[in-house]
């Protein structure tokens, strides 16, 4: 005789069988689901991995492998109203969940919920109905498990690393995508509408997470994050497409920086032009910590009543020479603000590009022109040096306060004397360079060897402006023993199909 078969009494999975049958319509399976749900402990932690066996095997949240007919009774029973509950909304949701959003352990399944699958069915559930409760949930739950998810989508969605096409109102482009044509998205509106975010962050190098403080105007948290990743982030927010009152917010906390390290982090950004960096230094008053910076910082950030105080002697780069030299005795300070040299020449030349007080200009070129060996120390000589190869690049691109530099002080390559050759060619110093090269054969050959180094138009501007013969060699004349001249069999890529 063929026995019933039952299922085991102590299986795992027996929650979700008795579950199964109740969500069927089966009375006595609801009553016992009721009985054990309130007594609580074991009881209700079967019917909670019951629950969650049913989901994971509707493939809840897996794509198009999901079975919404089959989760969404599931999720109803779950958001039925629990007074138990010790998190808001009072429903069997949020009584259980656990306090993180930390997906369950690998190995076995044995029932544990997926938490941030419950984030993206607030936003994308196919059944509107159920997709709408679930928003309103998480709109106003303090359970949390489920912030903590929030926030994990969210800062998915604020890494600032990609364009998103359509996010921002036409006509611009973001890096975020928590907006579609300029209008926030679902996760938006429900992280705005939640009252207990934000929340203090616990990581302070969470950058990830500090556009949310800014969208809800919660300036008060931003002390909790490291405040040079912080100042970092918010010039790269000013720098994307986000709402006016965010970029307003980013400029407010930009201004209300005290720590060292981000004030240190904006002082450097305006020092290499950032437009945002150098109003925000200038209407907060932000200074480097070291006095040896400030007269290139007050230059490089138009403060000229205030560099000529700094620095009445003309010594802007000299100091600054210094101020790397104090700096690499200092780990922290090297970290916090040190500019390369080529960096700094290439703001000087760009400033003095601009209309700069007579006074002013006068003593920047005083400065450039005095930055030979000074014998003090090699980290100062080191500095020294690099400011003028930087100085003679530019000379070699013709920026004419680069060439003026040059010849005044009389600046050349140290490397090798095959280098001099070039640049005095081009600063135009042919009295020099005629009794180094009478026929440009040397220099023709320079050029040849090391022709990735140079503009064939810069020569031939100097060579028109000056009537000499330009010295660029000529190309070498074509030939037809070349792979791409006729068609030939042979084991290069070009040779297959011709092409």
């Amino acid at each position: 005789m063929l026995r019933r078969w039952r299922r085991p009494f102590h299986s795992p999975r027996r929650g979700q069988y008795v579950l199964a049958d109740a969500l069927a319509g089966n009375a006595h399976a609801r009553a016992r689901i009721d009985r054990w749900w309130a007594a609580g402990g074991a009881g209700r932690d079967r019917v909670w991995r019951g629950a969650w066996f049913l989901l994971s095997d509707a493939y809840f949240r897996f794509g198009n492998h999901e079975r919404p007919e089959q989760v969404a009774p599931v999720l109803e029973f779950l958001l039925e109203p629990d007074p138990t509950s010790g998190y808001l909304p009072r429903v069997r949701l949020t009584a259980c969940l656990p306090q993180t959003a930390a997906d369950p352990p690998q190995g076995l399944y044995e029932g544990d919920p997926y938490v941030r699958r419950l984030v993206q069915a607030a936003l994308a559930f196919p059944d509107l109905e159920l997709r709408r409760r679930l928003a309103e949930l998480m709109s106003v739950t303090d359970q949390p498990g489920l912030l903590d998810a929030l926030e994990i989508e969210f800062r998915s969605r604020a890494r600032l690393d990609s364009t998103y096409v359509g996010a921002a109102p036409p006509g611009h482009e973001t890096l975020c995508n928590l907006w579609y044509g300029g209008e926030p998205t679902a996760l938006l509106r429900i992280v705005c509408a939640n009252p207990h975010l934000p929340r203090p962050s616990a990581d302070p190098g969470d950058v990830n997470l500090v556009l949310l403080p800014l969208v809800k105007d919660r300036l008060d948290l931003l002390p909790a994050f490291d405040q040079a990743v912080l100042a970092q982030r918010l010039l790269r927010c000013l720098d994307t497409w986000l709402p006016e009152e965010v970029h307003d917010r980013c400029r407010r906390a930009l201004r209300e920086l005290s720590a060292r390290d981000g004030v240190a982090v904006v002082c450097k950004q305006a020092m290499l032009g950032d437009t945002e960096a150098t109003a925000a230094v200038r209407a907060a008053g932000h200074r480097p910590a070291h006095p040896a910076w400030l007269p290139l910082f007050l230059l490089l950030t138009r403060q000229f009543a205030a560099y000529r105080e700094a620095d009445p002697e003309g010594r802007v780069l000299q100091l600054a020479c210094f101020a790397s030299e104090w700096g690499s005795a200092d780990e922290d300070v090297l970290d916090e603000l040190q500019v390369e040299e080529k960096a700094i020449i290439d703001r000087v030349l760009r400033v003095l590009e601009t209309d700069l007080p007579d006074d002013v200009a006068a003593s920047v070129r005083r400065s450039l022109r005095d930055l030979g060996p000074s014998g003090s120390s090699l980290d100062d000589d080191f500095c020294r040096r690099a400011m003028r190869r930087a100085l003679l690049t530019h000379a070699a691109t013709l920026v004419p306060e680069a060439v003026a530099a040059v010849v005044d002080a009389g600046y050349l390559p140290e490397d090798d004397d095959e280098s001099a050759l070039p640049v005095l060619f081009l600063t135009e110093q042919f009295e020099r360079y005629d009794r180094e090269d009478p026929d440009g054969t040397r220099l023709r050959a320079i050029i040849a060897t090391q022709s990735y180094l140079y503009e064939h138009e810069h020569f031939r501007t100097v060579a028109r402006r000056n009537s000499r013969p330009d010295p660029w060699p000529a190309p070498a004349p074509w030939t037809s023993d070349t792979r791409s001249s006729t068609r030939h069999a042979t084991t290069w890529p070009s040779s297959f199909g011709h092409f």
